[in-house]
């Protein structure tokens, strides 16, 4: 009876050894099959089925020149928000167009590779990985980025006519999550429909203007604010920050300056 008993232990922990080998490989499998990237466009990096994992728009305004040493600082603010996209995260840097107000210029629009510091080491590899976001997306970023600093200066500044455009972009739509826009600007709003030179930052005078018929539909995107030093503002920054923190709210978004 003993032995038996011990064949049949013996058996039974055999079985269990089987069971845990055949299910650890099938896990394996099953990992490495949902570790496998999906299908991207060449040009962008981007996921051919448009499921972007989170969107970010950069707005820069250089409707004034920027000085020399705003380089360092955009290009830190840049880096923070192109590291912190999820891998696939699509980064867009659009620019104000004064002749064009409501078709803003896209200077460049791809996702990221994915942070080195997010990698699976059993099915990526870290440096592989940091390699390919510094060289095919971030040194092709910084790149443009700084040739848009460099422009010359716009004769307006149709900031709200550029966000009308972001809003309806098919991918920055209330069915994509993760959407931000970042806007690199004095946010001195200037162009023909409303301008802050002739009206001040005054929300009563917005609600007469045609651009507050219908405002863009922003619900759950958030927004932050760089906003670029002068030496002297035109009208009280505290002013134009409330008007802005209305306007964003009006929307659907959240507004937030991180200056």
């Amino acid at each position: 009876m003993p032995r038996r008993r011990r064949r049949r232990n013996g058996a039974a922990i055999w079985r269990g050894a089987i069971l845990a080998m055949v299910s650890g490989t099938i896990a394996l499998f099953a990992t490495a099959a949902f570790m496998q990237p999906p299908a991207l466009d060449e040009a962008t990096g981007c996921r051919l089925d448009r499921k972007d994992p989170a969107h970010t728009v950069l707005l820069i305004d250089q409707s004034d020149p920027f000085a020399e040493n705003d380089l360092g600082w955009v290009a830190d603010l840049l880096e923070a928000e192109a590291r912190a996209l999820p891998r696939h995260g699509r980064l867009t840097v659009i620019v104000p167009d004064a002749a064009r107000p409501h078709e803003p210029d896209v200077r460049f629009s791809a996702c990221t590779p994915g942070s080195a510091a997010n990698a699976n080491p059993v099915f990526q590899n870290p440096a592989m990985i940091e390699a390919a976001w510094t060289n095919d997306f971030h040194a092709p970023l910084k790149t443009m980025v700084t040739a848009v600093l460099r422009d010359k200066s716009a004769p307006e500044s149709p900031l709200m006519e550029s966000l009308y455009a972001v809003a309806d972009r098919a991918d920055f739509q209330p069915a994509r999550k993760n959407r931000r826009i970042v806007i690199v600007s004095d946010l001195m709003q200037h162009s023909a429909d409303f301008s802050f030179y002739r009206s001040g930052a005054d929300w009563g005078a917005f609600g007469t203007a045609s651009l507050s018929a219908k405002l863009p539909s922003m619900d759950g995107v958030t927004v932050a604010a760089r906003v670029v030093p002068r030496q002297e503002y035109d009208l009280p920054l505290g002013e134009v920050k409330a008007f802005w923190r209305n306007w964003f709210a009006e929307a659907g978004a959240e507004f937030g300056s991180v200056n």
